[in-house]
């Protein structure tokens, strides 16, 4: 190893290792090739490792450190490279022909280890380590800013190798013939810009002192590269506030319209926080890149956020929520159903879920209002765009708001247009929720409306009418033209369903499940359901019969015993359903996977 300073040691290989040591234990910043008994670390007590990217390069040794008993700290955004390297693998398509950013260059055996959430922060021994989201060579790139005696170092992985230099570009391509690496990287130039750190770690070639030259000489470069590409100048994201009366706010650009309402002494409370980036949303998979909290006092007098209700469970709606909790202990109020959502994606086969769990801290009933510093709120879980959706109402400044969320398009804001509807069916959006959409609104009667994605309108109860007869037409079509006993059984994709949908086990696990039916009809029903697994894995009982009450859901337990012997990458479990009589086939599945 090479010694930098007093406080950073490094050694160059298929990366560049970083090592800072405190009371004789040893911190270390990527690995690449290194093993914990290589000869280039002989003697380094190593007990954790910060991996900043995915890529083999940087990270091949890690499987060695992890089974040495080495916390190993991976990216939160780039888990399933390191958690489930094999089965990636083994599932790539190479006729997938547009997808160009490598997923297999990753780990050659499975690590699971502790995660690096952006924006939080890190303890290890007396040292704090602040995680940077730096996405552009990869999508999950994370940074690591570190305070070592008055000097602030940043390992930054491969954002750069040098002053005004690249290590590599190919792998900033994320999709053919797509810049969104591109975008990403000189966005993480800017958040780097913004830090302002002493020492640049980079992820190849040598610790530097940072300087203004040093970033701007390799923005301007990628800059030039964007124009000549598009034959425009490439313009950052900059959040944009705007007042709607004295206590309420939008951001106008987030992805998803953020809503904010300020209580005059420094408090605040969000109805959603879209993504805030100037790349495309699929170029950010579930990562908030946050341009927004930095002048969110400025803006608004903004001090402390308190509160986050959410209109729906949707990644773009609820894209900040994490970074709000890291920075502000941001609590959150829903509706039950919401709730499990949030708190546990993992067990749902649904659209747009944000993988990091988040603890709701109230649950807030149909007709409860939930109040704060003298606004009363009023939350109801009503299905609109998904199954899972609330409508939002409160008064402030003599105006009466109402959050919809998507349950109107954005289309029909920005192209004027009045009748557009957002229409997902794999949301589980019932067929008679298209009527009562504008009919929720005009029973609520509001002065705004506060929606998803075409910003705060005056409701204007003449567009509400027109709403409603395409909503009606809308309606009457699909119960027309499903051949179901009930419409929403043709709607609804998990109208029966295993709860959870996809469990992690090991051999010999016994997995606790349960098989819910929703009844859409207006009249109790028989259900069989005929049960098996894949795989040698088994199910018990293996068969089931229920009756469902007419509009009502039902449920029962099942237990699937997973064999000692894996012969399969993922067992399937699945339900075989006879509907009154009707056989219907293997509707419902699960999957538990190692």
């Amino acid at each position: 190893m090479t010694r930098y300073d007093e406080h950073i040691a490094w050694v160059g290989g298929t990366c560049s290792t970083y090592a800072i040591t405190q009371a004789d234990r040893t911190l270390l910043i990527d690995c690449g090739s290194l093993r914990p008994d290589d000869h280039q670390i002989a003697g380094v007590n190593s007990d954790r490792l910060l991996l900043t990217h995915f890529h083999r390069d940087q990270c091949g040794g890690a499987p060695d450190f992890a089974k040495g008993g080495v916390d190993v700290t991976i990216p939160f955004a780039e888990r399933r490279f390191f958690e489930a390297a094999d089965i990636l693998r083994a599932s790539y398509d190479t006729y997938d022909n547009y997808t160009a950013f490598f997923p297999g260059f990753s780990v050659l055996d499975d690590v699971r280890g502790s995660w690096a959430v952006d924006y939080d922060t890190l303890s290890w021994q007396s040292v704090e380590i602040q995680v940077v989201p730096l996405p552009g060579h990869t999508f999950g790139s994370t940074g690591y800013l570190l305070d070592l005696g008055g000097t602030r170092y940043l390992a930054c992985g491969d954002l750069m190798s040098a002053p005004g230099k690249l290590h590599d570009y190919a792998r900033a391509q994320w999709s053919y013939m797509s810049f969104q690496g591109h975008v990403n990287l000189l966005e993480s130039l800017q958040t780097v810009r913004r830090m302002r750190p002493d020492v640049i770690l980079p992820g190849h070639g040598e610790p530097f002192a940072y300087t203004d030259d040093a970033i701007e000489s390799l923005d301007a470069a990628l800059r030039e590269l964007y124009e000549l590409f598009y034959g425009h100048p490439y313009q950052p994201y900059e959040a944009v506030f705007r007042q709607l009366s004295d206590h309420v706010f939008e951001v106008t650009n987030s992805a998803a319209n953020t809503y904010i309402v300020h209580d005059g002494d420094g408090h605040g409370l969000f109805i959603d926080c879209g993504y805030t980036s100037g790349a495309p949303i699929g170029a950010n998979p579930h990562r908030f890149i946050d341009h927004l909290t930095p002048r969110l006092e400025e803006e608004t007098g903004i001090t402390q956020v308190e509160w986050f209700l959410p209109s729906h469970y949707h990644d773009d709606h609820l894209a900040g929520l994490p970074t709000l909790q890291v920075k502000y202990e941001t609590q959150v109020a829903c509706s039950a159903e919401v709730a499990d959502i949030i708190e546990h994606p993992g067990r749902y086969d649904m659209p747009c879920l944000v993988p990091h769990a988040t603890k709701v801290d109230r649950i807030v009933q149909r007709d409860e209002v939930f109040e704060w510093r003298g606004f009363s709120f009023r939350m109801e879980q009503f299905p609109g765009q998904t199954w899972y959706h609330h409508l939002i109402s409160f008064e402030a400044d003599d105006q009466k708001y109402l959050s919809i969320g998507d349950n109107i398009s954005g289309l029909c804001f920005a192209q004027e247009r009045d009748f557009i509807h957002s229409f997902i069916p794999k949301n589980r959006t019932p067929v008679s929720s298209y009527r009562d959409m504008p009919r929720q609104i005009r029973e609520r009667d509001p002065h705004v409306l506060l929606t998803g994605h075409g910003g705060a309108v005056d409701c204007d109860p003449e567009q509400v009418a027109r709403w409603q007869v395409w909503m009606d037409r809308w309606a009457e079509l699909f119960e027309g033209l499903i051949d179901q006993p009930h419409p929403n059984m043709g709607m609804d994709p998990h109208w029966v369903e295993f709860y959870p949908y996809k469990t992690r086990v090991q051999p010999g696990d016994e997995l606790a499940l349960q098989v819910k039916i929703r009844n859409h009809e207006e009249a109790e029903r028989e259900c069989r359901l005929v049960l098996k697994a894949t795989g040698g894995a088994t199910v018990s009982p293996e068969v089931l019969e229920l009756k469902v009450a007419p509009s009502q859901d039902g449920q029962a337990d099942v237990v699937v015993k997973i064999p000692e012997e894996r012969s399969v990458h993922a067992w399937t479990i699945v339900a075989d359903v006879t509907w009154n009589g009707h056989p219907l086939g293997e509707l419902a599945e699960a999957i538990a996977w190692w």
